[in-house]
């Protein structure tokens, strides 16, 4: 079962208060403008986790296609120990952002 998020792609949204501060990222979703995340402060390590959280699902997309990429056969019909590992890690990224 998959778990409902909001749909990608997602974006990163920075304003400004009245004396021209910058306030914490909003991640919102492209498609409905729907926020999904805040971050906590506005320092570079805040702005660039709100960039890794708004490429959540082209990540995730990314890992569901790497699967299916090193689930087929290679030429020699047993994967290698690096793919393995891939596959192995990208499955673990997926089935935790399809946790419940």
């Amino acid at each position: 079962m998959k778990t409902p998020y909001t749909p990608g792609p997602w974006k990163v949204e920075i304003y400004l208060n009245e004396k021209d501060m910058k306030l914490p990222p909003h991640i919102v979703g492209l498609g409905d403008n729907h926020q999904v995340a805040d971050c906590c402060g506005a320092d570079d390590a805040d702005m660039a986790n709100g960039r890794l959280i708004a490429a959540a699902p082209e990540l995730l997309n990314a890992c569901e296609a790497a699967i299916a990429a090193l689930a087929e056969n290679s030429p020699g019909g047993v994967p290698s120990e690096a793919n393995l590992m891939a596959a192995s890690l990208c499955r673990a990224a997926r089935d935790k952002a399809h946790a419940l």
